[in-house]
């Protein structure tokens, strides 16, 4: 094989030859800023609805790292802000979570319930995850009483949260050219345990945003998991696929963009819905801890 080089805007050059181990490596004392920006359209017009729905939604999320015992990392993640818009019966409704007593009751009970909410992601010295903390302060209005469901659920987003940071990437150190497969099970709230299974790419080591970063691609399925069959309302159905590329920072350890594109076929009470969403993550703050 071929030796290949990026060249570097400062006068370096990237050896694609290197292997590189790509996990989250979070910086203690620091904290990090992310706005996901998430474009939905779901296709109602296939179950009678007169019109599609369309929702853009834009999260701002904090992660304040501190150390923990043994030598171990305290990850907080807290959803700060919330704000975009959906498309109701034809008509256009914006939201912010600045002011969510303006938005329409529906959007204040599905989208307004999380802002401000926190949990923690422990880490050990190595940076392998141990466990999530602190999660039942997603579960309820009133955290110190929350239902034995609702902490579940919260556990369950927590969850979501951490394997979104590390979807794609692979559990040993990969050179460019290589390939590998993960397979996930990820329970989602509202849709049950889901299989997910993704073919992926290092296509490059590249200069991104003035640092070095690994580009990954990848693609896949999801399928839901056997268990969920004839148990819920609603679930993933046949032919949901997945696809997308990372831009992972080699040297700071952690994710600086991700996007993601799906097209999932939602079976909700028998009637196979499509969905297409587009969600895109980047790391916009990085600073240390007042």
């Amino acid at each position: 094989m071929l030796l290949a080089i990026a060249a570097h805007p400062l006068g370096g050059v990237f050896a694609q030859e290197e292997s590189f181990p790509l996990i989250i490596r979070w910086s203690v004392g620091h904290v990090y800023t992310q706005e996901t920006i998430t474009d939905t359209l779901t296709a109602l017009t296939v179950a009678g609805a007169s019109e599609d729905q369309k929702m853009k939604v834009v999260q701002t999320t904090e992660i304040s790292v501190k150390p923990s015992p043994n030598a171990g990392k305290a990850a907080r993640v807290t959803f700060k802000s919330l704000k975009g818009d959906v498309m109701l019966r034809g008509v256009k409704h914006t939201f912010d979570s600045s002011k969510m007593a303006e938005a329409s009751p529906m959007i204040q009970a599905s989208l307004g319930q999380s802002v401000g909410r926190s949990f923690e992601l422990h880490y050990d010295a190595d940076d392998r995850f141990l466990d999530i903390r602190d999660s039942s302060s997603l579960a309820d209005k009133n955290p110190t009483a929350p239902s034995l469901e609702t902490i579940a659920e919260a556990h369950d987003v927590a969850e979501l949260y951490r394997r979104s940071l590390e979807m794609g990437l692979p559990k040993v150190p990969v050179k460019t050219g290589d390939r590998w497969t993960t397979q996930e099970t990820l329970n989602f709230p509202s849709a049950g345990k889901v299989n997910i299974e993704l073919r992926a790419h290092l296509e490059s080591v590249v200069d991104h945003q003035g640092r070095r970063h690994a580009k990954i691609t990848f693609e896949g399925e999801m399928r839901r998991a056997d268990e969920a069959v004839g148990t819920r309302k609603v679930t993933i159905g046949k032919g949901s696929r997945m696809s997308g590329q990372v831009f992972f920072d080699i040297d700071r350890g952690m994710v600086s963009e991700a996007v993601f594109r799906s097209e999932i076929q939602l079976e909700i009470q028998g009637k196979t819905i499509p969905v297409r969403q587009n969600v895109t993550t980047r790391l916009t703050g990085f600073q240390k801890a007042s």
